[in-house]
């Protein structure tokens, strides 16, 4: 990293404390300010009352609605680069995310290299994927990689659909709103690309979110 980066406050938000730790470790020194949040509405503080050069995010753990929710937030802060770190990835998530302007990833299995030159790339306005999601972008995907992107509230409520239970039962259960659910099951469809629930329920069991015996339709 270069000397001209001494400047730059930087904020890493993702929920996983060990990625925290590891990326704070490895970069914080270099940089004016290295915040680090683990909420949604951290995150927005420090973008309300900070200058922020770069956002490092794992965004998926912060539970967004969707990748738009993440294209809106870098519209409010267009001067601000985005690197989205992720433990998993897929050609849909990859499409979505450069359809927003967000064209720097990298893998949490990615050596620290490969999230410098993402880092480097994404605070000049250029753009920057690791080998790893090159590998991604290059092969052809299976049911299995393209559940990967769902998050884990999501899983679980493919899981409770397989159950029979309908959408205002599932809310009582997980303690949300009707509209919460609604919103989640919306973006089940279409992130896995099916347009009715036994259609999802085979796909999940292909995809071994669920065996073929918990299902109900």
């Amino acid at each position: 990293m270069k000397n001209e980066y001494k400047n730059i406050s930087v904020v890493l938000a993702d929920t996983q404390f060990l990625t925290n730790e590891a990326i704070h470790s490895i970069l914080s020194h270099l940089f004016k300010a290295f915040y680090t949040v683990s909420t949604k509405a951290d995150l927005l503080q420090y973008l309300q009352k900070e200058t922020i050069s770069l956002l490092i995010t794992d965004y998926i753990l912060f539970d967004f609605d969707s990748v738009s929710e993440l294209g809106d937030l870098k519209k409010q802060y267009p001067g601000m680069g985005v690197v989205v770190l992720k433990n998993t990835i897929n050609n849909t998530t990859i499409k979505e995310l450069n359809d927003i302007g967000i064209q720097n990833i990298v893998l949490k299995t990615d050596d620290r290299e490969e999230i410098f030159h993402a880092i480097d790339a994404a605070l000049k306005g250029k753009k920057y994927y690791s080998g790893e999601v090159l590998d991604i972008l290059l092969k052809k995907e299976t049911a299995f990689e393209d559940a990967s992107i769902l998050t884990t509230s999501e899983i679980e409520i493919v899981r409770l659909i397989s159950g029979g239970l309908s959408t205002k039962e599932i809310a009582v259960k997980k303690h949300n709103s009707f509209h919460t659910v609604m919103t989640h099951r919306k973006n089940i469809f279409r992130k896995l690309g099916v347009s009715s629930s036994p259609e999802l329920l085979m796909y999940a069991i292909k995809a071994g979110l669920i065996d073929n015996i918990e299902y109900h339709i």
